[in-house]
């Protein structure tokens, strides 16, 4: 099922946040992609529920999350609003999409995907952008597999971490679900 969220469910999106981290990027550690620091603070739980505390008390971050639930579990989210660096080129942003690896392979990541972009739809965003970290082939793969097509690249700065990104872009959100 995919719902809105509440501010009620910082603790569930966060540590289900450090578990998606967890299961998805030591590949890109250990490849040097994503540094190791920022991967320890990523899967801290303590840390991502804090910041997810953070996030729902703002509203426009609460409007823009949607979660992905099974059996009342959270197992996934998408969130989305307005971009926030205009290098991506365009109006709207997925600021992150998420699913636990065992939520995987059912159309529940499409389904957070569609959610997202549907809430920019709504906000009367025409297009959107999505930056994934340069040689996550996971999230490029899906990203172009639902019609992104890669775009602006940058460096973006986490206190002292810094990560290539690439922007995938749709740039019409018109026919999208």
């Amino acid at each position: 099922m995919i719902r809105a969220a509440r501010p009620g469910d910082a603790a569930a999106i966060g540590a289900m946040h450090a578990a998606s981290w967890a299961e998805a990027y030591p590949p890109l550690v250990e490849a040097g992609l994503i540094p190791r620091g920022l991967f320890e603070e990523m899967t801290d739980p303590t840390r991502r529920i804090a910041a997810w505390t953070r996030m729902l008390a703002t509203p426009a971050l609460l409007d823009g999350t949607r979660l992905a639930e099974e059996a009342g579990e959270v197992v996934g989210f998408v969130l989305a609003g307005a971009a926030r660096d205009a290098a991506l080129g365009t109006g709207g942003e997925v600021m992150g999409l998420y699913l636990l690896r065992r939520a995987q392979g059912r159309g529940l990541a499409t389904a957070l995907l569609g959610a997202g972009l549907g809430v920019l739809r709504a906000a009367g965003h025409g297009d959107a952008g999505a930056w994934a970290v340069d040689g996550n082939a996971p999230a490029e793969r899906f990203y172009a597999a639902r019609g992104a097509v890669p775009g602006a690249r940058r460096v973006e700065h986490r206190g002292p971490h810094a990560l290539h990104e690439t922007g995938w872009i749709w740039r019409d959100l018109s026919g999208r679900p």
